[in-house]
């Protein structure tokens, strides 16, 4: 398993969005919270801190103060972690009720660099135009999970023809999850940037895929079977970065 994003496998894992400069560092709130109570850390146990930008703290715990709802940290190291590779743009419809909230999780873990609702003719859920708070706790959860150093960005819903022309623009790599009698299953390739389209679960309409086709997208079969939405973009996903390591 590739850890390059990890600072170690066995330390917990907090998130901190204003990590300093200092040798000293309080935390608190939920993050503090999680390590006194639920990870049950004591003084003197190893912890390690992200900022959800790529800067990583290793420390050692001080104190825990007001309940376990603040400690104090030490920091012995301070790591510039890298981004993960390659980086994956993820355009897809939202499925139905909590499922969103499963896929947004499992890409995380899989490194996806940025998460775009899809506002499709054969949609059954409307995009909100604002992305929901309870979006960005899914992910920092997921890069606590995975020992991810990144936060994936959540950008805005767009339509098919404006998400194609911005992944054209950003020199990637279209792939389209789409039934076609010629399609073959996803590959993973030198391309620094992929964007990958994962339509509703009536899929892409005609018109949908013509405008995907213009920008130069390929489309690619994840097998026989019709699958939920969630499990396709998460098997498109991991295709391609499980693929390149």
């Amino acid at each position: 398993m590739n850890r390059a994003d990890c600072p170690s496998v066995r330390e917990p894992f907090f998130y901190v969005p204003d990590l300093g400069d200092g040798a000293r560092l309080t935390v608190t709130g939920d993050e503090a919270h999680h390590a006194s109570a639920v990870q049950r850390l004591r003084e003197g146990d190893a912890l390690a801190l992200f900022d959800g930008r790529g800067r990583v703290a290793r420390a050692r715990l001080l104190s825990i103060r007001a309940r376990g709802r603040e400690i104090e940290v030490e920091v012995y190291q301070r790591v510039l972690a890298p981004p993960p590779r390659p980086r994956t743009l993820l355009y897809t419809a939202l499925p139905k009720g909590d499922r969103a909230s499963v896929l947004l999780d499992m890409a995380t873990q899989l490194g996806v660099s940025r998460f775009t609702p899809l506002t499709c003719a054969r949609a059954a859920v409307e995009p909100r135009s604002a992305v929901p708070e309870r979006w960005k706790r899914i992910c920092i959860e997921a890069c606590k999970q995975s020992r991810r150093a990144h936060l994936p960005e959540l950008a805005p819903p767009l339509d098919i023809g404006t998400a194609a022309g911005h992944a054209a623009t950003e020199r990637a790599r279209l792939l389209v999850a789409h039934p076609d009698p010629g399609a073959r299953p996803p590959t993973a390739s030198d391309a620094e940037t992929h964007a990958l389209f994962v339509g509703p679960e009536g899929g892409f309409t005609e018109g949908e895929i013509e405008h995907l086709r213009a920008r130069g997208a390929e489309i690619v079969t994840l097998g026989p079977r019709i699958l939920r939405i969630e499990t396709a973009a998460v098997a498109l996903l991991a295709a391609l970065t499980v693929g390149a390591g």
